[in-house]
Protein backbone atom coordinates (compact mmCIF):
# COMPACT_ATOMS: atom_id res chain seq x y z
CA UNK A 1 0.00 0.00 0.00
CA UNK A 2 0.95 3.59 -0.69
CA UNK A 3 2.92 5.08 2.19
CA UNK A 4 0.60 7.58 4.56
CA UNK A 5 4.49 9.96 5.20
CA UNK A 6 5.76 12.13 2.74
CA UNK A 7 9.61 13.06 2.16
CA UNK A 8 10.11 17.30 1.50
CA UNK A 9 13.33 18.68 1.11
CA UNK A 10 12.81 22.37 2.08
CA UNK A 11 9.71 23.77 4.60
CA UNK A 12 9.10 26.96 5.85
CA UNK A 13 9.31 27.18 9.68
CA UNK A 14 5.92 26.79 11.32
CA UNK A 15 5.15 29.78 13.96
CA UNK A 16 3.73 28.13 17.24
CA UNK A 17 5.93 25.34 18.13
CA UNK A 18 6.98 25.64 21.96
CA UNK A 19 8.09 22.19 22.14
CA UNK A 20 7.84 18.60 20.07
CA UNK A 21 6.00 15.52 21.90
CA UNK A 22 6.94 13.67 18.39
CA UNK A 23 10.18 11.91 19.39
CA UNK A 24 12.96 10.86 16.45
CA UNK A 25 13.98 7.09 17.47
CA UNK A 26 15.86 6.08 14.67
CA UNK A 27 18.01 6.89 13.05
CA UNK A 28 19.80 7.41 16.78
CA UNK A 29 21.41 11.47 17.07
CA UNK A 30 24.73 11.09 14.83
CA UNK A 31 24.49 7.51 13.90
CA UNK A 32 25.73 6.76 10.28
CA UNK A 33 23.85 4.90 8.08
CA UNK A 34 24.01 2.99 5.31
CA UNK A 35 22.27 1.82 1.82
CA UNK A 36 24.27 -0.76 1.24
CA UNK A 37 22.75 -4.73 1.45
CA UNK A 38 25.10 -6.07 3.81
CA UNK A 39 25.39 -8.90 1.03
CA UNK A 40 26.71 -6.63 -1.16
CA UNK A 41 29.00 -4.86 1.17
CA UNK A 42 30.95 -8.16 1.82
CA UNK A 43 31.42 -8.39 -1.31
CA UNK A 44 33.03 -5.11 -2.16
CA UNK A 45 35.28 -5.62 0.85
CA UNK A 46 36.63 -8.57 -0.69
CA UNK A 47 39.85 -8.38 -2.35
CA UNK A 48 40.24 -8.98 -5.51
CA UNK A 49 41.32 -12.43 -6.01
CA UNK A 50 38.46 -13.33 -3.65
CA UNK A 51 36.10 -11.47 -5.56
CA UNK A 52 36.22 -13.26 -8.79
CA UNK A 53 35.61 -16.51 -7.10
CA UNK A 54 32.96 -15.81 -5.55
CA UNK A 55 31.37 -13.97 -8.70
CA UNK A 56 32.47 -17.23 -11.32
CA UNK A 57 30.30 -18.99 -8.79
CA UNK A 58 26.32 -18.10 -10.35
CA UNK A 59 24.16 -18.50 -7.73
CA UNK A 60 26.47 -16.45 -5.83
CA UNK A 61 26.37 -13.83 -8.50
CA UNK A 62 22.68 -14.11 -9.08
CA UNK A 63 22.41 -13.04 -4.89
CA UNK A 64 24.26 -9.84 -5.50
CA UNK A 65 21.83 -9.12 -8.53
CA UNK A 66 19.08 -8.76 -6.29
CA UNK A 67 20.80 -6.39 -3.94
CA UNK A 68 22.16 -3.80 -6.64
CA UNK A 69 19.49 -1.17 -5.82
CA UNK A 70 19.69 1.17 -3.01
CA UNK A 71 18.24 -0.49 0.36
CA UNK A 72 15.54 2.18 2.14
CA UNK A 73 16.68 2.88 5.42
CA UNK A 74 13.56 3.03 8.07
CA UNK A 75 13.54 6.01 10.15
CA UNK A 76 10.85 6.23 13.01
CA UNK A 77 9.80 7.93 15.60
CA UNK A 78 7.18 7.85 18.40
CA UNK A 79 4.61 9.73 19.67
CA UNK A 80 3.89 10.59 23.02
CA UNK A 81 0.82 12.77 23.44
CA UNK A 82 -1.97 11.91 20.92
CA UNK A 83 0.05 12.85 17.56
CA UNK A 84 -1.10 11.91 14.36
CA UNK A 85 -0.45 11.73 10.85
CA UNK A 86 -0.19 12.92 8.34
CA UNK A 87 3.27 13.02 8.97
CA UNK A 88 6.05 14.60 6.92
CA UNK A 89 9.77 13.56 7.33
CA UNK A 90 11.82 16.55 6.58
CA UNK A 91 15.61 15.89 5.33
CA UNK A 92 18.14 18.28 4.44
CA UNK A 93 22.33 18.70 4.49
CA UNK A 94 21.30 22.20 6.64
CA UNK A 95 20.03 22.50 9.91
CA UNK A 96 17.46 25.53 9.00
CA UNK A 97 16.07 22.86 5.96
CA UNK A 98 17.21 25.18 2.96
CA UNK A 99 18.83 22.75 0.83
CA UNK A 100 16.86 19.95 -0.98
CA UNK A 101 17.96 16.78 -0.49
CA UNK A 102 17.98 14.29 -3.08
CA UNK A 103 16.54 11.44 -0.79
CA UNK A 104 13.54 9.32 -1.97
CA UNK A 105 10.41 7.83 0.10
CA UNK A 106 9.20 4.49 -0.64
CA UNK A 107 5.95 3.16 -0.05
CA UNK A 108 5.40 1.43 3.41
CA UNK A 109 4.64 -2.14 3.87
CA UNK A 110 0.97 -3.66 5.05
CA UNK A 111 2.54 -4.28 8.55
CA UNK A 112 4.14 -0.98 8.71
CA UNK A 113 4.04 1.15 11.95
CA UNK A 114 1.81 4.23 10.88
CA UNK A 115 5.17 6.04 12.63
CA UNK A 116 7.98 4.73 10.15
CA UNK A 117 9.10 5.70 6.35
CA UNK A 118 11.44 3.69 4.31
CA UNK A 119 14.14 6.18 2.51
CA UNK A 120 16.53 5.89 -0.17
CA UNK A 121 18.83 7.64 -2.46
CA UNK A 122 20.89 9.62 -0.24
CA UNK A 123 24.52 11.29 -1.12
CA UNK A 124 26.97 9.35 0.49
CA UNK A 125 29.52 10.20 3.33
CA UNK A 126 27.41 13.31 4.23
CA UNK A 127 25.57 15.01 7.08
CA UNK A 128 22.05 15.37 7.13
CA UNK A 129 19.17 16.76 9.40
CA UNK A 130 16.23 15.01 9.71
CA UNK A 131 13.13 15.60 11.45
CA UNK A 132 9.15 15.00 11.65
CA UNK A 133 6.01 16.70 11.15
CA UNK A 134 2.30 16.02 12.17
CA UNK A 135 -0.58 16.97 14.34
CA UNK A 136 -0.84 17.03 17.58
CA UNK A 137 -4.33 15.91 19.77
CA UNK A 138 -5.91 18.63 18.83
CA UNK A 139 -5.40 18.63 14.77
CA UNK A 140 -2.83 21.51 15.27
CA UNK A 141 0.54 21.44 13.16
CA UNK A 142 3.23 19.99 15.50
CA UNK A 143 7.17 19.07 14.94
CA UNK A 144 9.95 16.77 16.33
CA UNK A 145 13.55 18.40 17.66
CA UNK A 146 15.76 18.12 14.42
CA UNK A 147 18.09 15.61 15.07
CA UNK A 148 21.55 14.65 12.74
CA UNK A 149 22.89 11.67 10.94
CA UNK A 150 25.60 10.52 8.77
CA UNK A 151 25.32 8.67 5.22
CA UNK A 152 28.02 6.06 4.59
CA UNK A 153 31.50 6.37 2.69
CA UNK A 154 31.19 3.24 0.88
CA UNK A 155 31.09 4.30 -2.94
CA UNK A 156 29.10 3.77 -5.31
CA UNK A 157 26.19 5.73 -4.62
CA UNK A 158 23.51 3.27 -5.17
CA UNK A 159 20.06 4.45 -6.03
CA UNK A 160 15.82 3.44 -5.90
CA UNK A 161 14.05 4.47 -8.98
CA UNK A 162 10.70 3.28 -9.00
CA UNK A 163 10.97 0.06 -11.84
CA UNK A 164 14.51 0.49 -12.98
CA UNK A 165 17.04 -1.68 -12.52
CA UNK A 166 20.81 -1.54 -11.98
CA UNK A 167 20.77 2.47 -10.86
CA UNK A 168 23.88 4.61 -9.13
CA UNK A 169 25.69 7.46 -9.46
CA UNK A 170 28.99 7.62 -10.84
CA UNK A 171 30.23 10.33 -8.33
CA UNK A 172 31.34 9.41 -4.50
CA UNK A 173 34.94 8.34 -5.33
CA UNK A 174 38.46 9.58 -5.03
CA UNK A 175 39.80 10.25 -8.07
CA UNK A 176 42.92 12.50 -9.69
CA UNK A 177 45.12 14.23 -6.81
CA UNK A 178 42.27 12.78 -4.11
CA UNK A 179 40.10 14.72 -5.44
CA UNK A 180 36.76 13.70 -4.96
CA UNK A 181 33.92 12.67 -8.19
CA UNK A 182 31.08 14.97 -7.93
CA UNK A 183 27.31 12.90 -6.79
CA UNK A 184 24.57 13.96 -8.68
CA UNK A 185 25.83 14.89 -12.02
CA UNK A 186 25.77 11.63 -13.70
CA UNK A 187 24.02 8.33 -13.44
CA UNK A 188 24.16 4.97 -14.85
CA UNK A 189 21.02 2.68 -14.79
CA UNK A 190 19.46 -0.55 -17.19
CA UNK A 191 16.65 0.89 -19.98
CA UNK A 192 14.27 3.24 -18.86
CA UNK A 193 11.26 2.04 -21.17
CA UNK A 194 11.39 -1.83 -22.57
CA UNK A 195 13.10 -2.51 -25.87
CA UNK A 196 10.70 -2.67 -29.19
CA UNK A 197 9.08 -5.55 -29.19
CA UNK A 198 9.90 -6.12 -32.94
CA UNK A 199 13.31 -6.81 -31.78
CA UNK A 200 15.16 -9.62 -31.73
CA UNK A 201 18.90 -10.05 -31.24
CA UNK A 202 18.58 -12.83 -34.12
CA UNK A 203 17.89 -10.51 -36.83
CA UNK A 204 15.77 -13.41 -38.63
CA UNK A 205 12.98 -13.40 -35.67
CA UNK A 206 12.39 -9.51 -36.13
CA UNK A 207 8.68 -9.42 -36.30
CA UNK A 208 8.59 -6.35 -38.93
CA UNK A 209 11.19 -5.67 -41.78
CA UNK A 210 12.01 -2.49 -41.45
CA UNK A 211 12.89 -0.38 -38.49
CA UNK A 212 10.95 2.15 -39.11
CA UNK A 213 7.53 0.09 -38.87
CA UNK A 214 9.04 -1.18 -35.14
CA UNK A 215 6.50 -0.35 -32.12
CA UNK A 216 8.15 1.71 -29.65
CA UNK A 217 8.85 -0.04 -26.28
CA UNK A 218 6.57 0.36 -23.18
CA UNK A 219 8.26 2.76 -20.38
CA UNK A 220 9.23 1.12 -17.29
CA UNK A 221 9.10 4.17 -15.56
CA UNK A 222 6.16 5.18 -13.25
CA UNK A 223 4.56 8.72 -12.47
CA UNK A 224 6.32 8.66 -9.14
CA UNK A 225 9.11 7.39 -10.89
CA UNK A 226 9.22 10.50 -13.95
CA UNK A 227 8.54 12.64 -11.41
CA UNK A 228 11.73 12.22 -8.87
CA UNK A 229 13.97 12.62 -12.12
CA UNK A 230 12.86 15.34 -13.13
CA UNK A 231 11.66 17.45 -9.73
CA UNK A 232 14.70 16.21 -7.32
CA UNK A 233 17.58 14.54 -9.67
CA UNK A 234 16.72 16.95 -12.27
CA UNK A 235 18.20 14.90 -15.56
CA UNK A 236 18.62 17.13 -18.39
CA UNK A 237 19.94 14.57 -20.72
CA UNK A 238 19.11 10.86 -21.31
CA UNK A 239 21.86 9.34 -23.39
CA UNK A 240 21.00 6.24 -24.84
CA UNK A 241 23.33 3.31 -26.05
CA UNK A 242 21.00 1.08 -27.69
CA UNK A 243 20.77 0.44 -31.34
CA UNK A 244 18.66 1.02 -33.85
CA UNK A 245 15.72 -1.89 -33.98
CA UNK A 246 15.86 -1.28 -29.96
CA UNK A 247 14.60 1.75 -29.89
CA UNK A 248 12.58 1.70 -32.69
CA UNK A 249 10.95 5.07 -33.76
CA UNK A 250 12.06 7.10 -30.33
CA UNK A 251 11.97 10.75 -30.26
CA UNK A 252 11.36 11.44 -26.87
CA UNK A 253 12.59 10.03 -23.66
CA UNK A 254 10.65 8.00 -21.30
CA UNK A 255 11.27 10.90 -18.41
CA UNK A 256 9.34 13.05 -20.34
CA UNK A 257 10.06 16.48 -22.49
CA UNK A 258 11.81 18.12 -20.29
CA UNK A 259 14.64 15.65 -20.69
CA UNK A 260 16.59 15.64 -23.52
CA UNK A 261 16.86 12.36 -25.40
CA UNK A 262 20.41 11.42 -27.36
CA UNK A 263 20.23 8.07 -28.88
CA UNK A 264 23.88 7.07 -29.34
CA UNK A 265 23.93 3.67 -30.94
CA UNK A 266 27.30 2.17 -29.18
CA UNK A 267 29.27 -1.30 -28.51
CA UNK A 268 31.16 -2.60 -25.39
CA UNK A 269 33.95 -3.98 -24.27
CA UNK A 270 36.84 -5.19 -26.49
CA UNK A 271 34.31 -3.64 -29.31
CA UNK A 272 35.69 0.09 -27.89
CA UNK A 273 38.95 -0.07 -29.87
CA UNK A 274 38.06 -0.75 -33.00
CA UNK A 275 38.51 -3.85 -34.93
CA UNK A 276 42.10 -5.28 -34.24
CA UNK A 277 42.42 -2.04 -32.04
CA UNK A 278 43.00 0.60 -34.60
CA UNK A 279 40.86 2.89 -32.65
CA UNK A 280 38.45 3.34 -36.39
CA UNK A 281 35.21 2.49 -36.92
CA UNK A 282 31.76 2.00 -35.04
CA UNK A 283 32.89 1.17 -31.31
CA UNK A 284 35.58 4.26 -31.09
CA UNK A 285 33.34 6.31 -33.05
CA UNK A 286 30.31 6.15 -30.71
CA UNK A 287 32.68 6.27 -27.49
CA UNK A 288 34.12 9.46 -28.99
CA UNK A 289 30.18 11.13 -29.43
CA UNK A 290 29.20 10.01 -26.04
CA UNK A 291 32.04 11.54 -24.21
CA UNK A 292 32.03 14.82 -25.80
CA UNK A 293 28.53 15.01 -24.47
CA UNK A 294 30.32 14.97 -21.02
CA UNK A 295 32.12 17.55 -21.84
CA UNK A 296 29.67 19.89 -22.08
CA UNK A 297 28.56 21.44 -18.10
CA UNK A 298 24.52 22.88 -20.44
CA UNK A 299 23.59 18.86 -20.67
CA UNK A 300 24.25 17.83 -16.81
CA UNK A 301 23.07 16.11 -14.77
CA UNK A 302 23.30 13.20 -17.78
CA UNK A 303 22.05 9.80 -17.26
CA UNK A 304 22.78 7.34 -19.74
CA UNK A 305 22.08 3.49 -20.54
CA UNK A 306 21.20 0.96 -22.92
CA UNK A 307 19.18 -1.98 -21.96
CA UNK A 308 20.62 -3.49 -19.19
CA UNK A 309 22.85 -1.22 -18.00
CA UNK A 310 25.93 -3.74 -18.03
CA UNK A 311 27.83 -3.58 -21.20
CA UNK A 312 27.59 -1.00 -22.63
CA UNK A 313 26.99 1.37 -20.07
CA UNK A 314 29.67 -0.44 -18.23
CA UNK A 315 32.05 0.08 -21.20
CA UNK A 316 31.19 4.23 -20.93
CA UNK A 317 31.41 4.16 -17.15
CA UNK A 318 34.74 1.98 -17.27
CA UNK A 319 36.00 5.42 -19.52
CA UNK A 320 34.72 8.12 -17.81
CA UNK A 321 35.48 7.26 -14.05
CA UNK A 322 38.79 5.60 -15.46
CA UNK A 323 39.67 9.01 -16.80
CA UNK A 324 38.80 10.92 -13.42
CA UNK A 325 41.17 8.87 -12.12
CA UNK A 326 39.25 6.16 -10.30
CA UNK A 327 41.58 3.28 -9.35
CA UNK A 328 41.43 -0.16 -11.57
CA UNK A 329 40.29 -1.98 -8.92
CA UNK A 330 37.11 0.06 -8.10
CA UNK A 331 36.12 0.47 -11.60
CA UNK A 332 35.99 -3.55 -11.71
CA UNK A 333 33.80 -3.85 -8.54
CA UNK A 334 32.03 -1.19 -10.13
CA UNK A 335 31.16 -3.68 -13.58
CA UNK A 336 30.94 -6.59 -11.15
CA UNK A 337 28.41 -4.73 -8.90
CA UNK A 338 25.42 -5.54 -11.99
CA UNK A 339 26.22 -9.18 -11.88
CA UNK A 340 24.17 -10.24 -14.26
CA UNK A 341 23.71 -13.95 -14.95
CA UNK A 342 26.00 -13.72 -18.20
CA UNK A 343 28.49 -11.77 -16.79
CA UNK A 344 32.10 -13.16 -17.04
CA UNK A 345 35.65 -11.93 -17.29
CA UNK A 346 37.69 -13.38 -20.26
CA UNK A 347 36.04 -11.87 -23.50
CA UNK A 348 34.09 -9.33 -21.72
CA UNK A 349 35.36 -7.55 -18.58
CA UNK A 350 39.24 -7.98 -19.33
CA UNK A 351 39.03 -7.50 -22.87
CA UNK A 352 37.98 -4.12 -21.70
CA UNK A 353 40.35 -3.46 -19.03
CA UNK A 354 43.29 -4.93 -20.56
CA UNK A 355 42.28 -3.09 -23.81
CA UNK A 356 43.92 -0.17 -22.56
CA UNK A 357 47.62 -1.57 -21.54
CA UNK A 358 48.70 -0.80 -25.16
CA UNK A 359 47.80 3.25 -25.05
CA UNK A 360 50.62 5.45 -23.08
CA UNK A 361 54.21 5.14 -22.12
CA UNK A 362 55.12 1.76 -20.17
CA UNK A 363 54.36 1.92 -16.52
CA UNK A 364 51.71 5.12 -16.69
CA UNK A 365 48.95 4.70 -14.84
CA UNK A 366 45.35 3.77 -15.95
CA UNK A 367 44.05 7.18 -16.03
CA UNK A 368 47.11 8.66 -18.66
CA UNK A 369 46.05 4.79 -20.59
CA UNK A 370 42.78 6.27 -20.80
CA UNK A 371 43.43 9.48 -21.75
CA UNK A 372 46.13 8.26 -24.36
CA UNK A 373 42.91 6.15 -26.18
CA UNK A 374 40.41 8.76 -25.70
CA UNK A 375 43.09 11.38 -27.49
CA UNK A 376 43.45 8.21 -30.38
CA UNK A 377 39.86 8.81 -30.84
CA UNK A 378 39.83 11.83 -31.74
CA UNK A 379 39.20 14.05 -28.06
CA UNK A 380 41.01 16.94 -27.70
CA UNK A 381 43.32 17.35 -24.41
CA UNK A 382 40.93 20.61 -24.01
CA UNK A 383 38.01 18.28 -23.65
CA UNK A 384 39.31 15.35 -21.14
CA UNK A 385 40.62 18.83 -19.10
CA UNK A 386 36.53 20.13 -19.62
CA UNK A 387 35.27 17.05 -18.14
CA UNK A 388 37.88 16.86 -15.17
CA UNK A 389 36.69 20.43 -14.31
CA UNK A 390 33.05 19.66 -14.61
CA UNK A 391 33.35 16.18 -12.61
CA UNK A 392 36.82 16.69 -10.18
CA UNK A 393 35.46 18.70 -6.41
Amino acid sequence: MKSRTFLIALVWALPGLLHAEIVLKSPAPDATISTVAPELRAFLDMPQEQRREFFNDPEKRKSLNKVRNAQPYAFTWECTDGEHGPFRVVISEKEDFSTPSPALALPTGKDASPNEARIANFLIEKTYYWKVEGLDANGQPTSSQTARFHTDPLAPRLLTIPNIENARDLGGRTGLDGRNIRQGLIYRSAGLNANSPDFDWDRTKWKKERIEDFRIGDTKLSPEGVAYINDVLRWKTDLDLRGPGEVATMKESPAGPAVKWVHNSSLSYGKVFGQDGNCTGEGPEAMARNFRLFCDRANYPIEFHCIAGADRTGALAYVLNGVLGVKADDLEKDWEITANSYFKYEKMFNDLSGGFEKFGAPGDPLHKKIEAYLQKIGITPEEIASFRAIMLE
